[in-house]
């Protein structure tokens, strides 16, 4: 089977379609190119708000008031003695759990050591953070935890969990809770507070991806300073969050400094110790997102992309465009309702941005491209098209006997919104095939397809004569003989006083046969006059309608301003037909344009300066045109006799005198 009888095959567009955006998504699925997609899917789901908590805990932050006020210098440790201060202060209260994110590995100085090891033991819970040190020798797989020292794992309530955060490399966003999965071999400092204040926490291993819970997090914050100076029994029940501040919000390579999805629109990082307490809230409450399996992943980019990449190919461009965006808004919103009411995420843009606008792209191509060659199995059409209108595209075409002819395609996207200006073309063209083999003055119109399910009809005709000889070597090169481009080719854009009548008398029998037959053209003027074999013929025939038939009353005023009789004369009469036929002979005969305004007091301004001939000619015109239709020819048979009369009388002028 041809490559060209392929695609053509009814099937083809849509299975195509379906075939690119099913490729599409799974591309962006399973390859690090798509991870752009993937990674934004999940950071913009907290666009749309987040999950309430009950539980809030207190963050309390070694911020840059409290190293100012407390001497304390960034990227040194702090005074222990300070810490043990503050748990003093959270035991006297009834502090219920403290999370330091702070490192005591070593020991450092005696008496603050012993200090902190003492306010340690005044805690009901403690859970203290310890580095997870990676392994340098590249034949180990993994890596060690750096517990804090014994002396401060010696109080009975005393925990640890590693505390690591591990951004994506290339945006570097936290978006996992570590180890990937959990919990691993060593538990993190989240995972250890949540199972001390009772979390139902699963042991199997598995990726668990953060959700967050707003820009500012919903815990209380307090500065370091600020938390000796609270009331007392502030903390009473409380969890405790206790670790640094990064000096600014700025995104940059700060220690400790870390950003998340928020940081997408926000531009402002967070310290460790927020992200930390995400993961705790995330655990203690059954947050924690998940993906779906990937084979149920990879059957819905599969349901997605054959349903967008064979529906949307089908109708108009402009429709699939607002399909596609209703199909981007409803995978955007009802994955942001789905993650926030289960605890699933999906990467929904690669739909929304990436089968989406592939499914439009491709329906673009099939309007602009596959769907502007019709469908004619049996006319070999040369490329490009010799002519393009506001309604369709005209081509060369080589019928199965090797006969030249003209194929025109009628799109229905060409009229807009409204389906009945498509209707009336083709009705237009199917009035007038029945009789266009009648007369020899009408371009005859040889078949008419049916109406397209793509959104097109298209007919085929005879070929008018070619501006240029020799054409039919290179067919690409042709262009039409018509009206205009003869006058266009005429000293001073004016046609002999004889030949325009010789032209005009022509059209006026076509037209008078066609007024016969009850029909009328609508749509006269010197472009849609094409010579064939030398005679002018009446051309463009969509516009034809019934003489005085409710279509013709009912359609706009269609046709070519200047050509039209002035408003409030309804169209699609034969009285219309002769106005813009005797527009015709006045533009040939004089080179000027349709005049604005009224036609006579122009014409008569005309006369004083052209000769006797055209005096003659002058006065058919004038009353061709006459803006009051009573005074009009009242058929185009009695404007050919007045254009006779003159032949005749030209004729007799030019006799030698015996």
């Amino acid at each position: 089977m041809k490559l060209k009888t392929i695609t053509r095959h009814r099937f083809f567009l849509p299975a195509f379609g379906a075939l690119l955006v099913v490729s599409c998504g799974l591309l962006l699925w399973a390859i690090p190119f798509g991870e752009p997609w993937v990674n934004a899917s999940y950071d913009y789901l907290f666009r749309f708000g987040s999950r309430p908590v009950t539980n809030r805990p207190v963050v309390i932050y070694m911020d840059s008031e409290a190293y100012d006020f407390f001497h304390q210098t960034r990227g040194e440790p702090w005074s222990r003695a300070l810490h043990a201060q503050l748990l003093e202060k959270l035991a006297a209260d009834g502090c219920r759990m403290t999370v330091f994110d702070v490192h005591f590995g070593v020991l450092r100085d005696k008496d603050e050591d012993a200090a902190l090891a003492a306010a340690l033991k005044k805690q009901n819970q403690v859970v203290l953070m310890a580095k997870q040190m990676r392994e340098e020798n590249r034949n180990v797989l993994g890596a060690e935890p750096r517990p804090p020292a014994n002396l401060f794992l010696e109080a009975p309530a005393t925990n640890w969990g590693v505390a690591h955060l591990d951004p994506d490399l290339k945006d570097k966003i936290v978006r996992k809770h570590w180890p990937f999965p959990s919990p691993g071999p060593y538990p993190s400092l989240a995972w250890t507070a949540s199972r001390l204040v009772g979390a139902a926490l699963m042991d199997e291993p598995r990726e668990r991806w953060l959700r967050y819970y707003g820009v500012s997090g919903p815990w209380t914050s307090l500065g370091y300073k600020a938390a000796f100076t609270t009331a007392p029994d502030f903390f009473r029940d409380a969890i405790v969050f206790i670790g640094n501040r990064p000096e600014g919000t700025a995104p940059d390579d700060q220690q400790d400094k870390f950003q998340i999805p928020y940081t997408r629109w926000t531009g402002e990082a967070v310290g460790g110790v927020d992200v930390l307490a995400t993961m705790f809230l995330n655990l203690v409450n059954g947050d924690w997102l998940r993906r779906p399996p990937a084979w149920l992943e990879v059957v819905c980019l599969l349901l997605s992309g054959v349903a967008l990449g064979a529906g949307l190919c089908l109708p108009r461009w402009w429709v699939a465009s607002v399909i596609g965006l209703l199909v981007a808004l409803a995978s955007t919103l009802g994955t942001a309702a789905c993650s926030y009411a289960t605890n699933y995420w999906f990467p929904w843009l690669i739909v929304a941005g990436g089968q989406v606008p592939c499914a439009v792209a491709y329906a673009g191509l099939v309007s602009f491209f596959a769907r502007r060659l019709p469908d004619a199995p049996d006319y070999e059409m040369i490329q490009p098209p010799f002519g393009e209108g506001a309604y369709g595209k005209v081509w060369v075409a080589r019928n199965a006997v090797g006969q030249w002819q003209a194929l025109k395609a009628v799109y229905r996207s060409k009229f807009g919104v409204s389906s009945d200006p498509y209707e009336r073309e083709f009705r237009g063209i199917t009035n007038y095939k029945p009789v266009s083999d009648k007369h020899p003055g009408l371009l005859r119109v040889d078949f008419v397809s049916t109406k397209k399910s793509e959104g097109y009809f298209y007919y085929v005709m005879e070929l008018g004569d070619s501006l240029t000889p020799g054409w039919q070597e290179n067919p690409a090169t042709y262009k039409p003989r018509d009206l205009a481009s003869v006058r266009a080719q005429a000293e001073q854009h004016r046609l002999p006083v004889r030949e325009c009548v010789r032209i005009v008398v022509a059209l006026a029998e076509a037209l008078e046969f066609l007024h016969q037959q009850g029909l009328t053209h609508r749509d006269i003027k010197p472009s849609n006059v094409i010579f064939v074999n030398g005679r002018p013929k009446l051309a463009d025939v969509g516009l034809v309608v019934e003489a005085g038939s409710r279509a013709a009353a009912e359609a706009s005023r269609m046709g070519t301003p200047g050509y039209m009789p002035p408003e409030p004369e309804p169209l699609g009469t034969p009285q219309a037909d002769i106005y813009g036929l005797g527009m015709v002979l006045y533009v040939i005969s004089t080179g000027g344009t349709p005049p604005p305004g009224t036609f006579p007091v122009l014409s008569e301004s005309l006369v004083e300066k052209s000769s006797q001939d055209f005096i003659g000619l002058n006065a058919i015109f004038l009353k061709a045109c006459q803006p009051d239709r009573a005074k009009r020819y009242t058929s185009a048979a009695q404007m050919r006799g007045a254009l006779l009369e003159l032949e005749r009388l030209l004729e007799t002028e030019t006799k030698p005198v015996s």
